[in-house]
């Protein structure tokens, strides 16, 4: 099992000063040939280290702030602390290059964090509510979800003022965002007091004008988490009571239509990540990890055979996430329970076994997972 040790911010930026001036990245084709250079390293910690330059990012609830840790060194970590308030209650986030935008719940704001200098730079505000799912537009345009307004707020990350005053109306609890066919989508979990009072509702809205172009219903209650695959249609998992098996709604984001309705998912369902193959990565708080090929639409692993850290008792752990990365297997978050003595860790698993091969301390309350190369 491997143990966490944690970085001084002031260290990273030490480490990352003589490479300040690299300037932005180049993606360059030569005239008459096909080859596109590779991109420049991250400066610093997000570079990773020689031969390896995955980074994963996660948010902790538990210590409101993102972790960053190096797949190829992941003994090492970086805390960004998103404030000491009560009411700092992040849960996900979502990344546009070197930034993320993360909502921080009953602070009713999103903190913009340079991962690069691993440091917040503004923090953008609703007058009042929770702010939940948030994505990006663009480099500079961020969409945020209010779930207890019922509101979708825009801003652009280098406005002068902090508020968010652009808003557009959507059904109740919206709770997830997507962007996908040039529009910004949320999902909306349609409760009232925390009971549904219909199915969840996805909303399509033009990220120019702010207009409502199109709804449509998910065929399932509380959805809480939406992607998009490589086939460009949207998964969205219908959480449900957390009782009762929860089901996806796939819905094409062009037409905004619900083109097929996937039942009998884990309990729970609360996250999902595609990979590139098209495999999808279904975690649930209390049901750990199934895996569903979107192209056959069959399970590869389903919920009698979860991909799970087994406790003592051979009980499967819980998932607050599971991304596939491109060089070191299958990462699984597990949030940890003081109350029954177990560790949060990010558990790492075989590409194609999944079987368990190691374990990485990433702080407490860790959720949302994201594996990319800087």
């Amino acid at each position: 099992m491997l143990q966490s040790t944690f970085i001084p911010i002031s260290a990273l930026l030490r480490r990352a000063r003589p490479l300040a001036l690299l300037g932005a990245l180049a993606v360059a084709a030569a005239c008459g040939d096909d080859s596109i250079s590779e991109p420049d390293p991250a400066p610093g910690f997000l570079g990773g280290v020689p031969g390896n330059r995955e980074i994963g990012v996660l948010v902790n609830s538990g210590t409101k702030s993102l972790t960053l840790f190096q797949l190829g060194a992941p003994t090492s970590t970086i805390q960004i602390p998103l404030g000491s308030s009560a009411t700092v209650t992040p849960v996900g986030f979502s990344l546009r290059g070197r930034r993320a935008a993360v909502p921080l719940g009953n602070a009713a704001s999103v903190a913009v964090v340079n991962l690069e200098t691993a440091t917040v730079s503004k923090f953008f505000t609703f007058p009042s509510g929770n702010t939940t799912g948030s994505v990006w537009s663009n480099d500079t345009t961020v969409f945020a979800a209010n779930t207890n307004t019922n509101k979708i707020g825009r801003f652009y990350i280098n406005q002068t003022s902090t508020e968010i005053t652009s808003t557009v109306d959507v059904a109740p609890a919206p709770t997830a965002m997507a962007f996908a066919a040039n529009r910004v989508l949320a999902i909306s979990g349609n409760l009232a007091n925390f009971v549904p009072i219909g199915e969840g509702v996805v909303t399509a809205i033009n990220p120019a004008t702010m207009a409502v172009i199109a709804t449509v219903p998910t065929g399932g209650t509380n959805p809480t988490e939406a992607t998009v695959g490589p086939d460009g249609l949207l998964y969205v998992l219908n959480t449900g009571d957390y009782v009762a098996p929860s089901s996806m709604a796939i819905i094409d984001p062009a037409t905004m239509t619900r083109v097929a309705l996937i039942p009998s998912l884990s309990v729970g369902a609360g996250h999902i990540s595609i990979d590139a193959a098209g495999l999808a990565y279904i975690s649930g708080f209390s049901s750990s990890t199934v895996v569903w090929n979107t192209r056959t639409r069959t399970f590869v692993r389903g919920t009698d055979n979860p991909v799970c850290a087994r406790r003592a008792t051979g009980q499967c752990r819980g998932a607050t996430s599971a991304v596939l990365s491109g060089s070191t297997g299958l990462y699984q978050l597990f949030f940890g329970s003081t109350s029954q003595g177990l560790t949060p860790y990010a558990f790492r698993y075989d590409p194609t076994t999944y079987a368990l091969r190691d374990s990485i301390a990433v702080g407490a309350g860790p959720m949302s997972l994201v594996i990319r190369t800087f």
